[in-house]
């Protein structure tokens, strides 16, 4: 018996990581199919993609990745130019990613299986540097966002 159990659970944890294999498959082809100036690749069981994106003519490029393992909710990481995390700029304090959304404020809790990373995550990051560069005009995140401090 024991040795059976030991195979099922085996089994469920195959199951899952082919799971999370497609689900990145699928983000992989839609990403290139969207965005052209993303590139991806698999690394440690994670999609890794990395891009760059100039908001205005007037802005600096930026580097940014975006790392996600099929199942929990991806993250955007600025690689250059460094951006410190501070109070006032929608970062979170933790890994100085990329606070996009707030599942209790839009209503969003993130499901690998309704929810891609070509319509939700890329289009918010690359709204985030426009944020961020009016955040650097007029010292005032003008989007709204939850006091990172409160939570």
């Amino acid at each position: 018996m024991a040795v059976r159990k030991f195979h099922k659970n085996r089994l469920n944890k195959s199951k899952a990581f082919l799971s999370a294999r497609t689900i990145l498959v699928r983000e992989k082809k839609l990403i290139e199919l969207n965005y052209t100036f993303l590139k991806c690749i698999f690394s440690n069981k994670k999609l890794i993609c990395k891009g760059k994106t100039k908001p205005t003519v007037h802005s600096i490029e930026y580097e940014f990745s975006i790392i996600y393992d099929g199942l929990n909710i991806p993250s955007v990481y600025v690689n250059s130019p460094s951006i410190d995390y501070n109070d006032d700029i929608h970062l979170f304090p933790s890994d100085n990613s990329l606070c996009l959304f707030h599942k209790d404020t839009d209503n969003f809790n993130w499901n690998p299986l309704k929810h891609n990373l070509f319509d939700t995550i890329i289009p918010w990051a690359l709204e985030w540097f426009i944020y961020y560069e009016l955040y650097l005009i007029s010292g005032i995140w003008e989007h709204p966002y939850i006091d990172h401090r409160l939570n």
